[in-house]
């Protein structure tokens, strides 16, 4: 019966070309519409590191002191930590994983000087790929031991590998970070997470994340004379930083990210933090009460408006322009289909049931949908086109994926069937007499 009601389908929508594209173009837009809008949504929403990110939380508080007083560009207890603090908080080993990390940006270049390579990556105290769940192609990650005795080593990623090395195995390699000369130590895969966590206060990059290239003992970075990508806060009495500068003793510029696997670890160390912070003011180190907090991955995503506010908005709206389409194109339907009474009255006559009109109305309304999914791929893609010439945070997340095209074709028929249940339940109630005597 379905290839009946089909081919009944698209006899039906070539007596009526005009109105058939009217509908579907009205579908497609509507679609493309709340496509754009979803696609951005789903790559700025979720979790930045699937698997491992819900587990992980940054520690805050108010570490300002004597120094940073009446700070009036300080709005509310941060992530940043200077150095000794960030140690102290890795060292107790109060969680089941804890780093310490700052974003940095450097040249890499192998020994003999002719090439090199500009790359992005974390310095680190702690075990940084284990926290954060990072893949290693070759090789290991630094021990405690090298990072005590601040151990010129590092781990890069196979793309600076290729790069500097030509090959993906760079293991026992040299490179040069700064004014020293680094042994690579391991090799990872390209790591990035889906959207911007680190440094959230001082990053105004894009919200998407960003290729970590590679990952240095900090304090060995620091010696070679690489600093961070951002000195942070500083106090006043400080030395003038400059970029990049390793001159941050009397900075506040790194984070401490704890993975934790359970309540009751949550809330242990959110005692511990606390106690930690309120120790230090109480023995005159933090001006303030230090407010510490431990915040999750997704909620302090949210405290920072990671997922600009507008894209929330442009999703709600985009929703509301596609129900607008849908009513309009139910009401076409509902006129195309009543027309036909007469033709439904000779096929109920003939003992056609409602289930059986009902269908074939269906069938046809699902067929305009999917007419209504293959134009709304090429209008999603141009206004994926046009979201990503704006100038927004979020344009680099305006890509099309293979996701997105099953997700277009999958609604583009479910908004077909959708709209069709009303007038196709319409035309199918009205009693075979009472059909008739109209026709």
């Amino acid at each position: 019966m379905f290839d009946y009601y089909l081919r009944l389908a698209l006899c039906r929508c070539r007596q009526n070309v005009p109105m058939m594209l009217l509908l579907v173009l009205t579908m497609a837009i509507g679609i493309a519409s709340c496509m754009t809008a979803m696609t951005i949504f789903r790559a700025l929403s979720g979790a930045p590191l699937p698997g491992v990110s819900p587990y992980l939380h940054v520690a805050t508080m108010d570490a300002r002191e004597a120094v940073d007083k009446d700070n009036p560009d300080y709005k509310r207890p941060d992530s940043l930590l200077k150095l000794a603090d960030a140690k102290a908080l890795v060292d107790a080993h109060r969680a089941v994983q804890q780093v310490a990390v700052a974003q940095s940006l450097t040249r890499l270049g192998n020994p003999d000087g002719d090439t090199s390579s500009q790359a992005y990556g974390l310095m680190a105290y702690g075990p940084a790929l284990q926290t954060f769940g990072v893949p290693l192609r070759y090789g290991r990650p630094w021990t405690e031991a090298e990072q005590s005795s601040n151990a010129p080593v590092v781990v890069i990623d196979t793309h600076v590998a290729q790069k500097l090395f030509g090959t993906d195995d760079a293991v026992g390699r040299s490179v040069t970070l700064g004014q020293r000369s680094f042994r690579v130590i391991g090799v990872i895969a390209p790591w990035a997470p889906r959207m911007q966590i680190f440094n959230l206060g001082q990053n105004a990059g894009g919200v998407t994340g960003q290729d970590e290239n590679f990952f240095v003992p900090a304090q060995a970075s620091l010696d070679a004379g690489v600093g961070p990508f951002t000195s942070g806060e500083c106090g006043k009495d400080a030395p003038v930083v400059s970029f990049q500068s390793a001159t941050v003793a009397q900075c506040r510029w790194m984070e401490t990210w704890v993975r934790l696997g359970t309540r009751a670890q949550v809330d242990a160390y959110d005692r511990f933090l606390a106690g930690y912070a309120n120790a230090q003011h109480d023995a005159g180190r933090f001006a303030y009460p230090p407010q510490a907090t431990l915040y999750g991955t997704q909620a302090w995503m949210t405290l920072n408006h990671v997922v600009p506010d507008d894209v929330h908005l442009n999703l709600i709206l985009a929703g509301g322009f596609l129900l607008l389409c849908l009513v309009n194109v139910a009401g076409l339907l509902a006129a195309r289909f009543l027309r036909r009474q007469g033709d439904v009255a000779i096929r109920r006559a003939l003992g056609a049931s409602k289930r059986d009109v009902f269908m074939q109305h269906l069938v046809e309304t699902g067929l305009l949908g999917l007419a209504g999914g293959v134009l709304a791929l090429p209008l999603t893609w141009l206004g994926l086109w046009i979201v990503h010439m704006q100038p927004v945070s979020y344009a680099d997340a305006a890509r099309f994926s293979p996701d997105t095209f099953v997700v277009l074709f999958a609604l583009s028929v479910a908004v077909g069937l959708l709209v069709g249940i009303l007038p196709a339940w319409r035309v199918c109630r009205q009693p075979p007499a009472l059909q008739i005597k109209i026709a």
